[in-house]
């Protein structure tokens, strides 16, 4: 399934919802849920049952574990087959998305991990003055992620604002895995099962003030953390959908034009290693974002394409789709 998180207006105020992507409508799984068990329920039943079954909040409907996910695509199906527009609250099953405002799949995750999964990226940054120490060997026990800031997330198709402090702005292309139950101490086949579904994430970056910041030698601060800076979407497509996620082109475009492209494939670590690794001795949550870092040429750094206010920038990943953001 191709999920969303999407903020919906109301009488009562702005309400976010779970969505799924069916042709050209996202479907409102929670109110399709409803709707389905209002044929064997009581309303106030049905209402009561189907948000618990298919909660509206993506961390809480993934967190709940398969069972949850496939009452969410049963009633998605019977909604569409059935062609029903609403419940018997009138409340709606099907939206344009023209019509909503989509968001962040996990409008707020419980933790970010970054790590850096190609070493030729490292090497380039390097070269270019920032302080890095040796990427970690593939054969070692070790991997290097550092921690963003899950209070400034941002969901597709915004404008993203330049901080006073800094002078350019800079993106990057990832690849990310969202965690659905979770846990800790994970073996690697109990880690790739902790895996909702994957997203893009685009990793901004203020390329000047992170150099400065690296020579510390604690990793970058606020060269990556302001508001805004860490945006993700357009969709959470689950892990059945996306199949083997080290299979996956990726490309990173810039006002239309294809800058760089790469394969997963040339990861150094696969995503269950990577989660396995973060679970040491530390519990996952639902929505927990772990990425994959910025693929060789997925950024301007790489590129040697210094980025301005105007620019549209695209990440985009075989099976996700295309996430689409513009510099401010």
């Amino acid at each position: 399934m191709k999920l969303c998180s999407f903020a919906l207006r109301t009488p009562l105020g702005t309400a976010l919802r779970v969505g799924v992507m069916h042709g050209d409508s996202i479907v409102d799984a929670t109110a399709a849920r409803v709707a389905l068990l209002e044929r064997m329920l009581p309303t106030d039943a049905a209402d009561r049952v189907g948000t618990a079954q298919v909660p509206p909040d993506m961390a809480a409907l993934i967190g709940s574990g398969p069972q949850a996910l496939e009452w969410a695509r049963e009633a998605v199906d019977a909604a569409v087959r059935h062609g029903q527009e609403e419940t018997s609250r009138g409340a709606a099953l099907l939206h344009r998305p023209s019509a909503v405002q989509l968001l962040a799949p996990v409008p707020r995750p419980p933790g970010i991990a970054c790590f850096v999964t190609w070493s030729a990226h490292i090497e380039d940054s390097r070269e270019k003055g920032f302080s890095m120490l040796s990427f970690p060997d593939k054969a070692s026990d070790m991997r290097a992620y550092y921690k963003a800031n899950p209070d400034a997330v941002e969901g597709p198709g915004t404008t993203i604002p330049r901080p006073s402090y800094a002078a350019d702005v800079d993106v990057e292309c990832e690849l990310a895995a969202v965690i659905g139950v979770g846990g800790r101490d994970l073996t690697l086949e109990q880690a790739r099962a902790a895996i909702a579904g994957y997203t893009i994430f685009n990793d901004v970056s203020y390329r000047e003030i992170q150099r400065r910041e690296m020579a510390f030698g604690l990793g970058p601060t606020k060269g990556k953390d302001a508001d805004h800076s860490n945006v993700l979407g357009p969709w959470l497509v689950t892990a059945d959908e996306v199949g083997n996620a080290q299979d996956l082109g990726m490309s990173f475009v810039v006002n239309g034009r294809e800058v760089a492209s790469y394969h997963t494939s040339k990861m150094a670590w696969d995503f269950p290693d990577l989660v396995a690794y973060l679970s040491r001795a530390q519990t996952l949550r639902p929505g927990q974002v772990v990425t994959s870092g910025a693929f060789p040429g997925g950024c301007g750094l790489d590129a040697n394409l210094p980025l301005k206010s105007g620019d549209v920038v695209e990440m985009r990943i075989d099976k996700l789709g295309a996430l689409v953001s513009t510099l401010g």
